[in-house]
C-alpha cells in the first residue's frame, strides 16, 4: 500500500494532533490533471493557497514533539483518497438518480425535482455525519504526522511514501 505525503507547517497544536497549513499550490503544480482540475480553478479563483488539514500521532512522530512554526510531513494511505472519493461524491449520486428513477414515472419535472432533491439531503446528511463525528467521516484514515522535515529533501518523501 503507498502513501500520499505532503509538507506542510505546524500552526497549532493539540494533546493527540497538530494543525497543520500545507500549499495547495505546490501539489497542483505537480499533478497531472492541473489543467482540469476544478480545485485548482477554484483556488485561483478564491487566491487561497493554504489547506489546513488536521495530523493525528502517528508511528513516527508524535504531535507532542511539534511545536507551532516546525515543518513537518503528513501522511495518509492512496486506497483512503479513491473511497472517500467515491463516498463523498458517488453516493450522493446513486442516491440522487434513484430518486430521481423512482419519480420518473410521474414527469421529468418530478423526476428533476426528485434528483435534485436526493444531491442536496445526501450531501447534507453527510456533512451532519462529519459534524458528529469530529470533523471526518467515521472509518476513514485521517492524515498521520510522518515526520519532522527540516533538511528534508524528495528523496525522503520517496521514502515516506513508501513505507
Amino acid at each position: 500500500m503507498g502513501w500520499l505525503v505532503e509538507m506542510g507547517r505546524v500552526i497549532a497544536v493539540e494533546p493527540d494532533a497538530v494543525w497543520v497549513e500545507a500549499d495547495r499550490s505546490s501539489a497542483c503544480g505537480r499533478c497531472a490533471a492541473r489543467a482540469g482540475c476544478g480545485h485548482g480553478a477554484l483556488s485561483a479563483l478564491l487566491q487561497n493557497d493554504k489547506g489546513r488539514v488536521k495530523a493525528l500521532s502517528g508511528d513516527l512522530l508524535a504531535a507532542s514533539e511539534c511545536e507551532i512554526g516546525d515543518q513537518v510531513w503528513i501522511r495518509m494511505p492512496e486506497t483512503a483518497l479513491l473511497s472517500g472519493t467515491f463516498f463523498l461524491y458517488g453516493v450522493p449520486l446513486v442516491v440522487a438518480t434513484g430518486a430521481s428513477l423512482a419519480l420518473s414515472g410521474f414527469g421529468d419535472l418530478y423526476a428533476a425535482v426528485a434528483f435534485a432533491v436526493g444531491l442536496v439531503s445526501s450531501f447534507a446528511i453527510l456533512r451532519l455525519i462529519g459534524q458528529r463525528s469530529g470533523g471526518a467521516l467515521p472509518g476513514f484514515s485521517e492524515p498521520r504526522l510522518a515526520g519532522k522535515a527540516g533538511a528534508a529533501t524528495g528523496q525522503q518523501a520517496g521514502t515516506l511514501a513508501a513505507t
